[in-house]
């Protein structure tokens, strides 16, 4: 895997080619947004291409956001992780609706940046399954929107986000630790007690919206599933 990191800050720069090193990625650096040009268009020539950009959104000659648009209308178009100190939650939808595939705050947890870089790069190996279903449920993924027997129901972004992952296990069993990784921002853990939360939320829209009471099932000591017996 070959990965693209674009980031002005000397030492953070240092740091993260130390850590994909460490964790077996080969790395190249740009310090702006006509670098990281300049890579894009050289790969092309080399036929090397670029799997991931590392996207640093504050750059010194260009805004990050708008380097992430002109990637989107490439020939090759890597994975973008947006890797920012922008922590509001307008940045966060203004990252995604400009291509970006994850957006990860700083200070950040390297554990939690090799997961999401791991998460990425596997997703992008098998073809992506964008609608998903189960029993009265259909979630388009990224969306939050539900349908539940075709009529729509709002679910917050984190709901969907959990929702999402019990759809792709398709009622397999997801752990605690999936979950709350999936339904993290980047910035810091989220806990039990907020997991249980959205688990109850969700829990009790489904039911509002006539789905079985036991449709998401908790697996005892484990983490949560949906049953496929409550699915009808």
């Amino acid at each position: 895997m070959k990965l693209l990191v674009v980031e002005d800050d000397p030492p953070l720069q240092a740091a993260l080619l130390r850590l994909l090193g460490r964790w077996g990625y080969a790395a190249e650096l740009a310090a702006t947004g006509a670098e990281a040009i300049g890579w894009l268009e050289r790969e092309l020539f080399d036929l090397v291409l670029f799997d991931l950009v590392l996207l640093d959104l504050g750059l010194p000659d260009r805004d990050g956001l708008s380097l992430c648009r002109q990637i989107r209308l490439a020939e090759h178009q890597p994975l973008v992780l947006m890797l920012t100190a922008r922590d509001g939650r307008e940045d966060k939808v203004r990252g995604f609706e400009e291509g970006a595939d994850d957006y990860v705050v700083k200070p950040f947890d390297p554990d939690l940046l090799r997961m999401r870089l791991r998460a990425l790069l596997r997703r992008a190996q098998r073809p992506p399954q964008r609608r998903l279903c189960h029993g009265p449920l259909q979630l388009v993924a990224g969306q939050t929107s539900l349908l539940v027997n075709s009529a729509s129901l709002d679910l917050t972004r984190k709901e969907a986000l959990v929702l999402e992952q019990l759809l792709r296990a398709a009622g397999a069993c997801v752990s605690k630790a999936e979950l709350l990784h999936g339904s993290g921002d980047g910035r810091r853990d989220v806990g039990e007690d907020a997991l249980r939360a959205h688990m109850r939320n969700l829990r009790r829209k489904l039911t509002q919206a006539g789905c079985d009471p036991n449709l998401v099932e908790t697996v005892y000591g484990v983490g949560y599933r949906l049953n496929p017996t409550a699915a009808a």
